[in-house]
């Protein structure tokens, strides 16, 4: 059967804007095409062109509307208590250095620290271990526990988890598994999945289009997003941050840019050294998490445990439960040493109604074999 090419499969190659209006009839065109090797080829082109070609905010913005229409009508948000700062927390995956699990690392030491994040998640396919691999390994729950619960744990322990797997299952079916590098729709995407609004956002991309990101998360309604990036040489992309790697933040708080806030981030990495080993994925992903769960428990002197606490400072800055990064940095240090952030994880496991003997197995000393130093794997996100 004879298949119509979307006019936007044509626009994508010239120089002149494209109306909003007519990127996003092409991408719900593209979408509804029958399933098969041309429409993926013509999401991919589409997808990808819309990145390099700015990328232009208007463009991205009316693809990420037509992607997100498939399933937003069926959408039922949650909300913090009154007056609590929840603070939702994920990144858009494909990094091309794999990390041991950081972001919720350092979510967990946050909130040991006065903070309350909401850690959007899910599993990965290349990555050992992503957020939700995580949540299993430890022993938690997360699939039976609902949302207004999981709302209720995270007011009470400072750290939630939730998955944002099911989010969007219209899209997801014609989206899921096919794309394994950054294009346009991780510029905001999975931001955007959280089922729980929360006042302020933190956002880890592997591009280095921070600004053009956190505005665009800004048009389409965070009202106090940050975005961060982490670049390791010319090509490799990491979306967390990594201490003494080139570190880009933006911020952006009711509509206006937030520079001396950027700059600190900045200079909260640039003060520490880098040491990529202690960063790196184990081959094993039980291995993965239970490097993660040392840090946590005060028992890894390495440079993981900097990682770990200038992710987790920034955390905490962006709840506003210290006045600086640095403070946020010196207080993690503290937690870490203390095995709060330990303790956080383990009345997290308990509240879910999880297993906490397998929390207590990970701790055990790291096979000296395990570490997989490898840039180039393929890795499946949200977006």
């Amino acid at each position: 059967m004879a298949v119509t090419t979307p006019l936007l499969a044509h626009k994508i190659n010239a120089p002149a804007d494209i109306a909003p209006h007519d990127v996003h009839e092409g991408i719900t065109s593209i979408l509804g095409l029958p399933e098969g090797h041309t429409r993926d080829v013509m999401l991919g082109s589409v997808l990808t062109g819309l990145l390099l070609r700015g990328p232009r905010l208007e463009e991205v913005e009316a693809a990420v509307r037509a992607a997100t229409a498939l399933d937003r009508n069926g959408w039922h948000f949650h909300h913090p208590p009154e007056g609590m700062r929840f603070v939702g927390y994920t990144g858009s995956g494909k990094k091309t250095f794999k990390t041991i699990n950081l972001s919720t690392a350092a979510a967990l030491v946050a909130a040991a620290g006065g903070a309350h994040v909401a850690k959007l998640g899910s599993r990965s396919a290349s990555s050992k271990t992503g957020s939700r691999d995580f949540i299993d390994q430890v022993g938690a729950t997360s699939d039976t526990v609902p949302h207004q619960e999981m709302v209720d744990i995270t007011t009470e322990t400072g750290f939630g988890f939730f998955s944002i797997e099911n989010r969007v299952p219209e899209f997801d079916r014609r989206y899921g598994g096919r794309f394994q590098a950054v294009h346009a729709l991780s510029l905001a995407f999975p931001a955007l999945l959280s089922p729980v609004a929360c006042p302020a956002y933190v956002y880890g991309l592997s591009h280095p289009a921070v600004g053009a990101s956190a505005r665009l998360l800004s048009r389409l309604g965070l009202p106090d997003v940050t975005v961060i990036n982490s670049s390791l040489g010319q090509a490799v992309q990491v979306d967390e941050l990594i201490p003494g790697s080139a570190v880009r933040a933006c911020r952006i708080n009711a509509g206006h840019e937030d520079l001396a806030f950027n700059n600190e981030v900045r200079e909260g990495a640039a003060s520490m050294p880098q040491d990529l080993m202690s960063v790196t994925q184990y081959e094993d992903p039980r291995e993965n998490v239970a490097a993660a769960i040392r840090v946590l428990a005060g028992q890894d002197a390495s440079q993981a445990r900097n990682a770990v606490a200038l992710n987790a400072g920034l955390l905490m800055l962006t709840s506003e439960v210290v006045p600086t990064i640095q403070s946020g940095i010196d207080r993690a240090l503290t937690i870490i040493d203390a095995g709060a952030g330990l303790d956080t994880l383990q009345q997290f496991v308990r509240l879910t109604g999880g297993a906490p003997d397998k929390l207590r197995s990970l701790l055990r000393p790291a096979s000296s074999t395990a570490l997989l130093v490898s840039s180039g794997s393929r890795e499946k996100a949200s977006c």
